[in-house]
């Protein structure tokens, strides 16, 4: 289908470069302004040409014109009007998966992706996407080395007690001339 941009686009071109320049330190919101500009103008008749021009894909450049289609200029400088989809986790389920993960009985991505989709129903397809929730919040998989199981605590306990304060640094260590 041959869509006639120039009549459909509702701003001038003097408007659109005036758009260009108040938001030419936002690069993100400068390049949908520049599509619309090189379509307005006929510098590119199609999005398969400006594409190139924008350095973006034509399916984005598709997504850009949608959603001025839908809600004109306003909506498509509004960055939140882009964007993936909103959070899934509740309040609730993070108190429950922070309670699991200190308790230890979630150890992997996998076993976190199963709890909150078996306990409170949020699905993540893959164990990508419960990583990239961890690392949105700041959880890291740090733990403590692994003790043997025949460790004796009283033992080490004991141990540090009778040996030297500072045993094993540089400063502790006497030289003899």
């Amino acid at each position: 289908m041959w869509i006639d941009y120039p009549s459909v686009i509702r701003e001038s071109e003097e408007e659109l470069r005036t758009l260009e320049r108040q938001h030419r330190s936002t690069p993100r919101l400068l390049r949908r302004i520049q599509m619309l500009r090189l379509l307005k103008s006929g510098a590119c008749r199609s999005m398969i040409r400006a594409a190139p021009i924008l350095d973006y894909s034509v399916p984005q450049l598709e997504r850009w014109w949608r959603i001025y289609r839908e809600g004109g200029v306003e909506l498509l400088l509004n960055q939140r009007s882009i964007g993936g989809s909103s959070e899934r986790m509740t309040p609730d389920a993070w108190e429950g998966l922070h309670a699991e993960l200190e308790a230890g009985r979630i150890r992997t991505l996998e076993q976190a992706r199963h709890y909150l989709w078996e306990k409170w129903g949020i699905e993540y397809k893959s164990v990508g996407g419960v990583s990239g929730l961890f690392r949105r919040h700041g959880i890291k998989w740090k733990t403590g080395r692994r003790r043997h199981r025949k460790t004796d605590a009283a033992a080490q306990a004991a141990f540090k007690q009778t040996s030297l304060p500072g045993y094993g640094s540089a400063a502790s260590r006497v030289y003899c001339a």
